[in-house]
């Protein structure tokens, strides 16, 4: 049987919205119930590596808008979403989390720790006084999952600067990606 060039194009697209919503399926989202931050297979790259990743943007500082992390089938994810587009950042292995100011040491659940710079990004708003992000519970987030224990913002956007520290059960293999609409810094670790 032949189809035409039109069904052709709507098969494609129903296989396209099944695939995404199966990839959405997958994900068991903490932080207040199911959050779906899986994306199709296509928008990530499969290079898992303990080596710091450092990628820069030339581009006005966004705002930092909001954190989600979440189970996936052989890793735990975390995402931050911001609002005008993807800013740089320096993912990497740190032996002694601090805070980035003053350097003071900061306590994090794990027993290995991702710092995760993210460079131009606001996550304060000078005119209103008010933090960029909601909810304000992802200063300090606990998802106590098989590879991330917790994430603790360690630098909070002031001078556009935004950083996390994610304590992890142990050093293992980790993965950045970017994705878009809405922009965001995907951090992936093997559990």
């Amino acid at each position: 049987m032949k189809l035409s060039l039109k069904h052709q194009t709507c098969g494609a697209i129903i296989l396209s919205i099944v695939g995404v919503l199966a990839a959405g399926c997958a994900a068991e989202g903490v932080n207040g119930g199911e959050e779906n931050v899986t994306e199709t297979s296509s928008e990530l790259r499969a290079e898992w590596s303990t080596t710091p990743v450092t990628v820069t943007h030339d581009i006005p500082a966004p705002d930092y808008k909001t954190l989600k992390v979440a189970k996936n089938n052989g890793f735990d994810r975390s995402v931050f979403q911001f609002d005008t587009g993807i800013p740089g950042y320096d993912v990497r292995y740190v032996t002694n989390p601090s805070q980035c100011a003053s350097g003071d040491p900061i306590t994090v659940s794990g027993t290995a720790y991702i710092q995760v710079q993210m460079q131009q990004a606001n996550a304060y708003d000078y005119e209103t006084q008010k933090p960029t992000y909601s909810p304000a519970s992802i200063v300090d987030v606990k998802p106590n999952l098989a590879s991330v224990k917790q994430l603790k913002m360690s630098c909070p956007g002031i001078e556009a600067e935004t950083s996390y520290i994610i304590g992890v059960s142990a050093k293992k293999n980790f993965r950045v990606t970017e994705l878009k609409n809405p922009p965001r810094i995907v951090v992936d670790v093997q559990q």
